[in-house]
């Protein structure tokens, strides 16, 4: 009988070292496994806010004045306004980023600033009659000699705020950005900014629409959905959403326009 629980609690222990030692070496696979790093995927979470008035900010910014972005702190109540109460094309949303990089940083978006491909955009309820974006995220970056300044813009006229950040882990070594996170920013700039594509955000939801989104999406009941449009390095995706989940997706070339269709 005593040897009976002397090799119990031996199992017991042997249970326990071996338990151990595998959830040691989990660890270890989990943190020497490279993360996935990229900025339109990973946004920032140390940046800051800032107020623009939605009705004013493009005209005051057609007039040279980049004094329109009122800095203040996160907030749990934001203005809402409907999807569509501003009708903000893609290069409205663009002149916006520009006008605010250059408030931030003291520097304008040209020349050693570039943009992070095209950038994304969204639509947050769908309908019949789609004009312009309800939201948009643009990215700047520099390429320095070891290094890449970010500036990460989110532009949200439905909440009346920019958020917009240039967090210190982005001013990294090149090598190591390499090396740890599986993301080589100078050839991915390099294969966005060598596409010279015709197509804009504007088309490519055309495209998608004509090609079965708005065949879908008017199968939900009151158009309940949502679109995002992005650009990832060499192609337009444009997704719709019901609820937290996708339900097609159309990859479009930004130079002839031709698609495919993902379900």
């Amino acid at each position: 009988m005593k040897k009976q629980k002397w090799l119990f609690f031996l199992l017991i222990i042997i249970t326990c070292i071996c338990a151990f030692v595998f959830l040691y070496y989990l660890w270890k696979v989990v943190m020497s496994t490279p993360i996935q790093m990229n900025p339109l995927h990973n946004p920032p979470l140390s940046g800051e806010y800032y107020e623009i008035n939605p009705e004013t900010v493009l005209s005051e910014i057609e007039e040279g004045n980049i004094e329109v972005f009122q800095y203040f702190e996160e907030r749990d109540i934001y203005p809402e306004h409907p999807s569509g109460s501003f009708a903000w094309s893609s290069a409205d949303y663009f002149a916006i980023a520009k006008a605010h990089h250059l408030y931030r940083t003291g520097e304008t978006a040209d020349g050693e600033w570039k943009i992070f491909a095209p950038g994304s955009f969204e639509i947050d309820q769908c309908s019949d009659d789609m004009q312009g974006f309800d939201k948009a995220t643009i990215i700047f970056y520099k390429r320095e000699p070891e290094s890449f300044p970010v500036v990460y813009i989110e532009i949200r006229p439905l909440r009346e705020h920019i958020y917009s950040a240039i967090p210190d882990y982005e001013r990294i070594s090149y090598d190591t950005l390499i090396e740890n996170f599986l993301f080589d920013p100078d050839t991915a700039f390099k294969e966005a900014l060598s596409v010279q594509g015709s197509i804009t955000a504007e088309k490519a939801l055309q495209i998608a629409e004509e090609a079965g989104g708005k065949e879908l999406r008017q199968q939900l009941s009151n158009n309940e959905c949502r679109i995002v449009i992005a650009y990832f390095f060499d192609k337009w995706v444009v997704r719709y959403y019901w609820g937290g989940t996708y339900f097609l997706t159309v990859d479009i070339d930004p130079n002839d326009g031709t698609y495919k269709i993902e379900r």
